[in-house]
């Protein structure tokens, strides 16, 4: 039985594979096709006209998967058995239904019990008179707030079902009457899980303060949908940024000029500094907030701020890329882009500058680099390396030329002593006054000079 079994299965396989075979060219037992489609119902798409029409064939298909009904011949789309397995599976199988069927009180009604798909409605494939039938409808919209978009005009006005809608999903407020948009009861019932649905309500109710005030406890962006009357109400205002603080960009002008809302918006998200008013744009309390909570909201700051020292070494901290932010000022200046490396050494990868001193600081030492940047090597933390870079390349002048290497007692002894048994002393110091003063302050340290 198991070797028939297998040699069966490859059959099938063959039959779904070559088109001579699905044209019926071989003779599948039943039995065998039974048993077979009891595993993997979806291979009566393959089978011949004959075997598809086949009532305890079919009727395994569709308990295997009910989708398998749309495979089946005419005749048994219209078997009231084998359509009630197959809207049990899933309602929305309703859709391959004989007409005949899609106007059945029990199959419909099953169909729309098992339709919890939030994309598939099993109401759309029911008959005009079932689609007007209240406890149908009413089951459906249980189930699936949106099949009330396919129930008649005349229940689409029911108080009932249109709360019982909205009551699972409150995006059915949508599919409404004009006359039940307008229902406090069934609009609060709809803003109550989440408000953006505030924007399917009538003109009227998009005034009603405890509406919006609910609909944006629930969503913030539910302001986008309030009169302006709300949009420039504090409150209300208040209580969306606190839900998400993007829906500044819906205040009045009046709140996005207001500092506390704005700083509110701005902590609960820190790109919303860009609905801010020009004036809390360059509010360093408002725009240090901003980059602290989104380091990009350096982007939104004023002109005046993308200068500040403070804020912009802030914004880097967390991401190097905001740099790209900063005044051109700040860009070019070496302590700062320093200061930014010490705190996120990303910044390598979009500074050429810190690139080099990068480089410096991993003893890959460049000449030119140093000879141009004299006045930033003492920042430089392996001074030792350093040191013996320069002393190897009678690099001496820079040390001199740098007032805090110079100031360095130890490594200045030590490179005095080369550069005198190296170089003449005349060469470093042509100034008499200056030699002598040198020669003088070296002595002290037991410096011999040759």
């Amino acid at each position: 039985m198991h070797h028939n079994y297998n040699k069966m299965n490859y059959i099938l396989e063959a039959v779904k594979n070559d088109d001579w075979l699905k044209r019926g060219s071989i003779n599948l037992k039943s039995s065998v096709v039974l048993e077979i489609i009891k595993k993997n119902g979806e291979y009566l798409k393959y089978l011949s006209n004959e075997l598809k029409n086949n009532y305890n064939i079919v009727l395994e298909a569709v308990k295997n998967n009910g989708l398998n009904l749309q495979y089946a011949f005419d005749e048994l789309k219209n078997n009231y058995n084998i359509v009630l397995e197959a809207v049990k599976n899933d309602g929305y199988n309703l859709k391959y239904a004989s007409d005949e069927l899609k106007n059945n009180y029990n199959i419909v009604l099953e169909a729309v019990k098992n339709n919890d798909d939030g994309l598939k409605y099993a109401l759309k494939y029911a008959s005009d008179e079932l689609k007007n039938n209240k406890d149908i409808v009413y089951e459906a919209v249980k189930n699936n707030g949106n099949n009330l978009d396919y129930a008649s005009e005349e229940l689409k006005n029911n108080y009932d079902i249109v709360f019982e809608a909205v009551k699972n999903d409150g995006y059915s407020l949508k599919y409404a009457s004009d006359e039940l948009k307008n229902n406090k009861d069934i609009v609060f019932e709809a803003v109550k899980k989440n408000g953006f649905y505030l924007g399917n309500a009538s003109d009227e109710l998009k005034n009603n303060y405890n509406i919006v005030l609910k609909a944006v406890k629930t969503n913030g962006i539910a302001l986008l949908y309030a009169s302006d009357k709300f949009k420039n109400n504090y409150n209300i205002v208040l209580k969306a940024i606190k839900n998400d603080g993007r829906t500044l960009e819906y205040a009045s002008d009046e709140l996005q000029n207001n500092y506390n809302i704005v700083l509110k918006a701005v902590k609960n998200d820190g790109r919303t500094l860009e609905y801010a008013s020009e004036e809390l744009k360059n509010n360093y309390n408002i725009v240090l907030e901003a980059v602290k909570n989104n380091d990009m909201a350096l982007k939104y700051a004023s002109e005046e701020l993308k200068n500040n020292y403070n804020i912009v070494l802030e914004a880097v901290k967390n991401n190097d890329m905001a740099l790209k932010y900063a005044s051109v000022e700040l860009k070019n200046n070496k302590l700062f882009l320093i200061d930014c490396y010490k705190i996120n050494h990303d910044i390598v990868k979009y500074n050429s500058f810190i690139k080099k001193f990068d480089n410096i600081k991993n003893n890959k030492f460049n000449k030119t680099f140093i000879t141009e940047n004299i006045d930033i090597l003492h920042l430089i933390e392996n001074k030792e390396n350093l040191y013996n870079y320069l002393i190897k390349n009678k690099m001496y002048n820079i040390i001199y030329q740098n007032e805090e290497l110079h100031e360095n007692i130890k490594i200045k002894h030590n490179i005095l002593i080369l550069s005198l048994n190296d170089i003449n002393i005349d060469n470093l110091y042509n100034n008499e006054e200056i030699k002598t003063e040198y020669i003088k302050k070296f002595q002290n340290y037991n410096v011999i000079f040759i």
